[in-house]
């Protein structure tokens, strides 16, 4: 009998967990590099969201990992097995995109069978999974509707059970919830979310809104001009952006650049100042909307003036835009109806430093 030690019992833990692993792609156009040298696993059952703003690459990442798109360099694997140079319909994907891209002329049970007949699934065989589709995306009375006659939100559900019809090993969504409008966005990612736990498939998918990935994602992977900023959990990428880009582009914040001092101070460049107990040296921090409150008499010591620039009223709390010794900073706050501050007037803020993120000049590659 083989014993494993720990080291080689985590190893094969990891790769049987293992669902995709993307090996230093890179996909150029011309001499335009669309994606840069790009790794990643996800491991079974995981959601993982490729975030970031229009033309990073987040899409032709997708479509390399579908088939769609043939990497410059590097290598795909799925299950283990490299997938690099497969066509799609030997990837063992299935992918949601952006429009649907259900067949209009065929009903909606045509639609989720249409992947089990490629693959040559019997009859019976395929009715019966059909059947399991349209009860999992709680749709059962829309079998036999054609596409034309179903909402927007029902579209997308119908796509999501004909990517899942297969028992695809990583489903893909490209933007899935883009056409939708804002309400039902936010119902349908929780439907989704429970779809995809349910049936513990390894999920890829792209979006550019951060409220999206913030609150589907196990991980999140920030790109920026086709290159990986950061990969972490939402509360890693929240709040401990490795960048000064990842902690502009995930929520609201204000980046202030100076330096550290011998005490462990942070001084910026306008001069406000921060104790704290960071290592001297050049360096960028960053302050949140929650983490400038609105100052008590027990803090009058670091209590600071700020002048209101402009204030703006989101229902649950008030966003406003402070000048504070030359440095712009955001606050939100809930204030007392009819007593949201106007521009001109001047507050007594703190900056709490817990949890305040502190970039050293080294680590920022952005």
């Amino acid at each position: 009998m083989l014993v494993l030690s720990e080291k080689d019992e985590n190893v094969v833990r990891e790769s049987n967990d293992l669902v995709v692993e993307l090996r230093s792609i890179s996909k150029l156009y011309g001499d335009t590099a669309a994606v840069a040298d790009i790794s990643l696993k996800a491991r079974r059952g995981e959601l993982l969201c490729l975030l970031g703003p229009s033309g990073c690459g987040k899409t032709t990442t997708l479509r390399m990992v579908a088939g769609f798109v043939e990497p410059s360099s590097g290598s795909i694997c799925i299950n283990n097995i490299d997938m690099t140079h497969q066509p799609p319909y030997r990837r063992d994907t299935g992918m949601v995109f952006q429009s649907y891209a259900l067949f209009p002329h065929m009903t909606v049970a045509e639609n989720i069978a249409f992947g089990l007949e490629n693959l040559r699934w019997p009859r019976q065989k395929r009715e019966k999974r059909v059947e399991e589709m349209l009860k999992l995306v709680e749709l059962p009375h829309l079998a036999q509707r054609l596409p034309s006659q179903l909402s927007g939100g029902q579209q997308q559900r119908i796509a999501l059970a004909r990517a899942l019809a297969i028992k695809p090993a990583v489903l893909l969504l490209d933007e899935p919830f883009s056409n939708l409008d804002a309400q039902l966005r936010v119902r349908m990612r929780e439907e989704l979310q429970e779809v995809v736990r349910s049936v513990n498939v390894t999920t890829l998918f792209v979006t550019h809104d951060q409220e999206e990935a913030l609150t589907m994602s196990d991980r999140i992977m920030v790109m920026n001009a086709g290159k990986v900023e950061q990969i972490g959990t939402p509360g890693e990428i929240y709040e401990a952006p490795a960048t000064p880009f990842v902690a502009k582009f995930i929520g609201w914040c204000s980046l202030l650049k100076g330096a550290v001092d011998n005490t462990g101070a942070f001084t910026s460049t306008a001069g406000l100042r921060i104790k704290g107990n960071w290592s001297a040296g050049p360096a960028t921090v960053v302050i949140r909307p929650e983490q400038v409150k609105l100052s008590t008499d027990g803090a009058a010591g670091q209590s600071q003036q700020a002048r209101v620039l402009h204030s703006r009223y989101c229902g649950g709390a008030t966003r406003v835009v402070l000048d504070v010794n030359g440095e712009q900073l955001t606050m939100q706050e809930r204030f007392s109806f009819g007593r949201h501050p106007k521009p001109g007037d001047v507050l007594g803020i703190t900056i709490s430093t817990d949890n305040l993120r502190l970039i050293p000049m080294q680590e920022q590659h952005a």
